[in-house]
């Protein structure tokens, strides 16, 4: 239960709330704040604030018929919050001195914070909804009981009969009967509200706001809306109650037409009040005055397909529900109108379908699924501003995908699998003013440093402004369908960031004294810190700096020998430095050029690895725990463990050892890995192109290598689940790919048979007693 108060204490005291698009009523609104107090700068001659006023009926009857009121000062602003009524009370009839009823004179009315007694006439029950209203029915066979003590869970009841009367519940009081001729707003925040029964807002002819935010509605009559036909925005946000369990309650609304007389309706915010699929039939009547919708934290799973089709929707707000966007046209129909969208924490895995979204400016997708984005749905989005891809999984990438979006600005990718920075990847950042890369496992290479210098060149040249982010689409003038959040939260996080040449003034590595003068800074960092951007060394075991990584003009990620040598060849030659002996032994060092290099890389790999395990010797009667340790990355983990565990393990009873599965808890994964390895008679290396960006992957590679270097056994298949350009191959898979057979794994079915008939036989013939194993 303590958890239940502290998750009810977030909601209620708006925190989570102020994620999603829409925001809170008083973003938009100048006459009333966030505690129900009339701004003087919105009413500076017909005001009557009456909020904490305990005695609010008493003073507003006095006030009104005063003969000291001035005369022509009527009462346009209304402020009766916080007066601890129980219902609505009946002063709206009350006339002034000049014979003015209140209701004839009032345009904006708020009663936030009062506890409304939310109980049913007497003898009142509606545990059905076919009744009297001859409404369609949204659902049947459930009863919902409202009575019971306030802040007390309420619970459903099953549906003793057929014949029922209308809820009404008693709250609305003075609203009732009485004519509201220029009433424009009416805020209801937090009064305790259960229950809209029907007509409460027939007499508010031209109410074009209602605000019904925190509150606990659970129950929605058919008829409550009836009349609101000049209603621009409805809010019915943060509307919970939990039952006895902790669970919060979904909205029970008694017809699919509930919302068939809001024909004017332009905005509707539910935010984090929860939702059935079978409340998204009431949005079926919303029309091309629809713009804006919330339904941030509804605990909705889908929608169908076409669902927003004949709208205008251009800011919509689904963060939160898991799954809601798995059908792929839940989007269709609001291509050439959406301009910002959240859709963060839905479990998202497929970007297809934001394709020829051409109004799209903020796309926010945030703690996804979403691995990869393709150019072709990339170059779609002309219009994108804004693109928000932090916590996802989204992994290096090698042809140019976001430079075709011409007018990007902001491009957060923290906290995805991004291992290595390619000249494709340094391409795309051109095309944004502002990227964020920090919370990357990043692997150290020259495109590491080129990323860094980039925005060090932009701070130090001024190359790049810092210009706050603004829709380039013009607003219509109505604040309830126009009014989001987007831009103000991503301009605050750019106010946020840190210059890079702050953190490196002290820093001889990136004093911009190095970088290369042609190098064209164009985009500044979001998130810069410098512990947050350092890289791995993978040799070395090490995290650097970006700053302290070699830029491209000084090494190369993979070192040409060839040209050093042909260098080395003409500064020889110039001097006349024995040329008869010199000449050919270049020669001969060119043509084994890619010999002499892996010799040195091993040479270097065997004095780190030899510190790990120096004193391990392998000979041919040592006892193994394992046939074979299996090396790979979480990616092919699907394939591990459909296909090649159950060949290896059932059909050739071969013993295996995999790291998720063997490893001993207690241990370093490296300790993990040099002890698995070693009580392995075999090793076996699954080649993937992800494998390759892993750096995990990468050192069991380089120590397999160094244990065939020390021990001279020939213990080592290579499996290629793809094909690996040469482009791609790092030298030591490359050396190892020359000079070891390697077997690759077919499409084709009839192929697969023979690849895992010789995959088994290459682990059984290691093994001492292969002459008796079966490989059928």
């Amino acid at each position: 239960m303590i958890i239940f108060a502290l998750v009810w204490y977030t909601v209620a005291t708006g925190a989570w709330a102020q994620r999603c698009l829409t925001g809170h009523m008083t973003d938009v609104q100048t006459w009333v704040d966030q505690d129900g107090h009339l701004t003087i700068n919105s009413a500076p001659a017909n005001f009557m604030d009456l909020s904490d006023n305990v005695n609010a009926v008493t003073t507003l009857q006095s006030e009104l018929g005063a003969p000291t009121r001035r005369k022509g000062k009527d009462v346009r602003f209304l402020s009766m919050a916080r007066c601890h009524l129980r219902i609505v009370p009946g002063v709206f009839t009350v006339r002034d001195t000049e014979g003015r009823a209140l209701a004839d004179t009032v345009e904006y009315i708020t009663m936030y914070g009062n506890q409304f007694d939310d109980h049913q006439s007497t003898g009142d029950r509606y545990d059905s909804f076919i009744n009297a209203t001859q409404a369609r029915a949204l659902a049947s066979g459930v009863g919902y009981d409202t009575r019971g003590k306030p802040g007390v869970g309420r619970s459903f009841h099953p549906q003793p009969s057929p014949f029922h009367h209308v809820a009404t519940a008693s709250w609305p009081g003075g609203f009732m009967g009485v004519q509201f001729k220029n009433l424009k707003q009416l805020d209801l925040r937090a009064c305790a509200i259960t229950t809209l029964s029907g007509s409460i807002f027939q007499g508010m002819a031209n109410l074009e706001a209602l605000y019904l935010s925190d509150n606990s509605i659970l129950y929605i009559n058919a008829k409550a809306f009836e009349g609101l036909s000049h209603l621009s925005h409805l809010d019915l946000s943060r509307n919970y109650e939990y039952d006895e369990f902790g669970i919060t309650k979904p909205l029970i609304v008694e017809s699919v037409d509930v919302m068939k007389d809001l024909k004017n309706l332009v905005s509707l915010d539910f935010s984090y009040t929860r939702l059935s699929q079978s409340n998204l039939m009431m949005f079926q009547n919303f029309g091309k005055k629809f713009e804006r919708l919330s339904l941030c934290e509804t605990g909705l799973s889908k929608l169908r397909d076409t669902f927003f089709s004949g709208t205008s929707l251009r800011y919509l707000d689904i963060s939160g529900n898991s799954g809601i966007l798995n059908h792929f046209n839940a989007l269709a129909g609001i291509e050439d109108t959406l301009e910002v969208l959240y859709a963060d924490r839905i479990a998202l895995s497929n970007f297809d379908m934001f394709e020829r979204f051409k109004r799209l400016e903020i796309l926010k997708l945030s703690k996804n699924e979403i691995g990869m984005i393709k150019p072709e749905v990339a170059k779609t989005l002309k219009r994108l501003q804004v693109l928000d891809l932090d916590r996802n999984r989204v992994s290096t990438w090698f042809d140019p995908t976001f430079k075709s979006m011409k007018r990007l600005k902001y491009l957060s990718l923290k906290y995805n699998n991004i291992n290595m920075i390619s000249e494709e990847m340094l391409e795309d950042f051109q095309a944004a003013q502002y990227v964020g890369l920090s919370g990357n496992f990043v692997i150290c290479n020259c495109n590491t440093r080129e990323f860094f210098e980039h925005a060090l060149v932009a701070e130090i040249n001024v190359k790049v402004n810092e210009t706050a982010l603004e829709s380039a689409f013009e607003n219509k003038g109505n604040p309830f369908s126009s009014f989001h959040t987007g831009f103000t939260e991503y301009n605050k996080a750019i106010s946020k960031r840190k210059n890079v040449s702050v953190s490196c003034a002290q820093d001889e590595y990136c004093d911009g004294k190095i970088y290369d003068n042609v190098t064209l800074g164009s985009y500044l960092l979001l998130d810069y810190d410098p512990i947050q951007y350092q890289c791995m060394q993978v040799l070395e075991g090490k995290h650097v700096s970006y700053s302290k990584v070699l830029s491209c003009n000084q090494t190369k990620r993979d070192i040409d020998y060839g040209d050093l040598i042909e260098e080395s060849r003409n500064k020889v030659l110039a001097v006349i430095v024995i040329p008869g002996v010199l000449f050919p032994m270049l020669i001969f060092a060119y043509i084994f050029r890619r010999n002499f290099k892996y010799f040195f890389i091993t040479l270097r790999n065997s004095a780190l690895l030899s510190m790990i395990n120096k004193d391990a010797v392998i000979d041919d009667s040592r006892i193994f725990n394992y046939d074979v340790f299996v090396s790979y990355c979480n990616d092919d983990r699907g394939w591990i463990l459909d296909h090649l565990l159950p060949h290896l393990e059932t059909d050739c009873r071969v013993s295996v050892c995999l790291h998720e599965r063997d490893f001993q808890v207690g241990l370093s994964i490296l300790e993990n890995i040099v002890s698995c390895m070693d009580r392995s008679r075999t090793i076996m290396l699954i080649i993937s192109r992800q494998f390759l960006l892993s750096q995990w992957c990468q050192f069991e590679m380089h120590l397999a290598q160094h244990r065939l270097l020390e021990t001279r056994r020939e213990d080592l298949i290579l499996v290629l689940l793809e094909d690996i350009p040469r482009r791609l191959r790092p030298n030591t898979l490359h050396y190892l790919m020359l000079t070891k057979t390697y077997i690759v794994y077919p499409q084709t079915e009839n192929e697969q048979k023979d690849f895992w008939k010789r995959l088994g036989r290459s682990v059984a013939a290691r093994r001492p007693d292969h002459e008796n194993d079966s490989l059928a």
